[in-house]
């Protein structure tokens, strides 16, 4: 990356002139990445394989990767046995691989991927911002920002789909950002950008990567439309792209047309036209984002008027500078524009634009370290730098104040009134309150509010560098803390059904439970039932029963038309029905139903006592 970026025709003699005078901390790239590293991992691998899995989208991958390590389901997917061809298969190889190799497929192991390519799109955001401006504190700035990000920081530490497509898209904008500016070894970037973004497909599908690339098309437009170079490129890094994920496709496309008689280019066509449903109100979703990108709230609201600013620093923004802040703005905004297209709005679908999030955050910091010395601050700059000290401060006073509550509501004699709001606001501590105790809690508090001091100082006496790092670490230590709320036996990752579903695996004694078609089980039975519970047809699991001696045990729901379709195969095959299990998965009452061979002795449906 020591090359000189080139620009549009307009502007590259003055860019690459001016950008030597901005080349003002030309930290080497091994200790920026070394940097990056030390800070990201503690947030990522702390406690990360205690507690147990509950959030849906991470056991929609967890069910298949075991499916894979233990079944060999690798080609296409499974979840219970039948294909899943709504999500790609790069998240479930690399971990069920990783499964393999060390012979288990615990959470640690399956969780760890998760870490190493959030650590990846950290890098590529340093690797983004040294692209665009020789001075190299914008790299380091934005990615650490981005490490300390409280949704990045959970989606970094689950085994979901969500980061692994970040990761590649954020290294394929890197690629294609290099190739359209580097003169030098383009093809080589080209080349590095649709290796990325082929598995970037292959891990969340061809829509969420658009939300990146879209708007950096409409950039390049603007900037680099005489640049056959540049487009060149492109066409490159999509053939690349193309090669990489297209067999796959062909692959599984065949294979599932002919053992499962269909096309899967018809479930992606569905799911698409299912994905494309346009809600009248979809304003939150752009002021969500600001509070996701916490503790960097106040950076990131005055990041987004920093293009529009003009700029008192010394030395000034150089013209590629200019650009590339303007590259983040769209690619951020436009990006967030596109996602209120889905019908479903979640923090995690927004998380490829994290990046360039953090990007303009480290821009406005970068700015703020070059102000010339001379001029008083504006009133805008004076809140902004207020507000960020302030945060921390309220941070702890508001942990100190919420220890004794969390305290007195779990004592057995109290009686708070359940809408009470200190009590609901005193619910998002109590979850890692037992695990760090009061006393841990109380010292983070204290050591985060003495940090918004010393921010406090330092920002309004211009050291904004040592500003940025004391900023940066008070972010690091609040978030640590917040990772206690993972430790095993405490706080809200306790799965509810675990438990159960062992005791009900342990009732049938080694054989196989199925599971009735169209039924919604809760992922997490499937999970922890620690095998492959095969979901069946009423007529398929008819032709089980009659050509088996053995007892058949089914799992659905104990309502309506699922009750009335057991009973109707054990009265076709002459089988007693009754009652053995009950689990609640915290949707649905799962009932365990045994068909014993027991000929001409046909009763209905008992209920445990």
């Amino acid at each position: 990356m020591n090359e000189t970026p080139s620009s549009s025709n307009s502007h590259s003699a003055n860019s690459t002139d001016n950008m030597v005078t901005a080349a003002d901390w030309n930290i080497p790239h091994w200790a920026a990445l070394a940097i990056i590293t030390a800070f990201a991992l503690p947030l990522f691998l702390e406690l990360l394989g205690h507690g147990q899995a509950t959030a849906m989208m991470e056991l929609f991958n967890l069910v298949p990767i075991r499916e894979a390590y233990r079944d060999g389901h690798w080609l296409i997917p499974t979840l219970g046995g039948m294909p899943r061809l709504e999500k790609p298969p790069l998240p479930v190889w690399i971990p069920a691989a990783l499964a393999m190799l060390f012979h288990t497929d615990n959470l640690w192991v399956v969780r760890l991927p998760s870490v190493l390519l959030g650590l990846v799109t950290c890098w590529a955001t340093y690797g983004i911002g040294c692209v665009t401006s020789r001075d190299r504190r914008l790299g380091l700035l934005a990615a650490i920002a981005l490490a300390s990000m409280v949704v990045f920081i959970r989606q970094a530490r689950m085994a979901s789909y969500d980061i692994y497509g970040t990761a590649f898209t954020t290294l394929g904008f890197l690629g294609l950002l290099a190739a359209a500016e580097y003169p030098k070894r383009w093809w080589v970037w080209s080349g590095l950008g649709g290796v990325a973004l082929g598995l970037a497909v292959l891990s969340k599908g061809p829509v969420p990567p658009m939300y990146v690339l879209v708007p950096f098309g409409f950039w390049l437009l603007w900037e680099h439309r005489k640049n056959s170079r540049c487009w060149l490129g492109i066409l490159l890094a999509l053939i690349v792209s193309i090669a990489v994920f297209a067999p796959w496709l062909v692959a599984v496309t065949v294979r599932y047309h002919t053992e499962y008689g269909g096309s899967a280019w018809d479930i992606w066509t569905r799911q698409f036209r299912r994905y494309v449903s346009v809600l009248p109100d979809t304003r939150w979703y752009y002021l969500a984002m600001i509070a996701w990108v916490f503790p960097w709230t106040p950076a990131l609201i005055a990041g987004l008027a920093l293009p529009f600013l003009p700029t008192q620093s010394d030395p000034p923004p150089t013209p590629q500078e200019r650009r590339s802040r303007w590259m983040f703005w769209i690619v951020l905004v436009l990006g967030l524009i596109f996602l209120t297209i889905p019908a479903q709005k979640k923090q995690r679908y927004a998380l490829q634009n994290f990046p360039f999030a953090a990007l303009l955050i480290g821009a406005l910091w970068q700015e703020f370290s070059r102000l010339k010395k001379d001029l008083d601050l504006e009133p805008p700059a004076k809140i902004l730098l207020a507000a960020q000290s302030i945060m921390f401060i309220g941070a702890g006073v508001l942990v100190l104040i919420l220890i004794p509550v969390v305290m007195l509501a779990q004592h057995p004699s109290a009686n708070f009134p359940g809408h009470w709001t200190a009590l609901q606001a005193a619910s998002l501590l109590k979850p890692g309150l037992a695990a760090l105790t009061p006393v841990g809690w109380a010292a983070v508090a204290l050591l985060v509010m003495a940090m918004g001091v010393v921010l406090w100082r330092w920002e309004f006496s211009r050291r904004f560098e040592r500003a940025f790092w004391i900023y940066a670490l008070a972010g690091w230590l609040f978030m640590l803390a917040m990772n206690w709320a993972y430790v095993d036996g405490k706080g809200y990752q306790i799965s509810r059904y675990r438990a159960a579903t062992r005791q009900m695996m342990a009732v049938v004694q080694g054989h196989r439970i199925y599971t009735l078609m169209g039924d919604r089980m809760w992922l997490g039975v499937l999970y922890y039932a620690d095998e492959i519970l095969p979901m069946k047809t009423p007529a398929q699991l008819t032709a089980i029963a009659e050509h088996s001696p053995h007892r058949l045990y089914i799992l659905t729901r104990d309502e309506g038309v699922f009750a009335r379709q057991v009973t109707s195969i054990a009265r076709q095959t002459h089988r007693k029905i009754r009652i053995i299990d009950r689990i609640n998965d915290g949707h649905y009452i799962q009932t365990l139903f045994v068909l014993q061979a027991v000929r001409g002795a046909i009763s209905p449906a008992t209920r445990p006592e």
